[in-house]
């Protein structure tokens, strides 16, 4: 039983290690439409940021 609860709290803190020196998400810059969502996204070259296409609709 004290084996088990070791080896719970070792996976345990290597999980929370691993949640602390992760990168952080990568933000929402682009440079072209590439850097974007192709679908549904497209860069604002002004503000250098992934938004939204226009509906195409009627």
């Amino acid at each position: 039983m004290v084996k088990l609860l070791a080896i719970v709290l070792a996976v345990g803190t290597m999980f929370a290690a691993c949640t602390l020196l992760g990168d952080d998400p990568p933000e929402n810059v682009c440079e072209s439409d590439l850097d974007c969502f192709t679908n549904v996204e497209q860069c604002n070259l002004d503000e250098k940021v992934c938004v939204p296409k226009p509906d195409a609709g009627p």
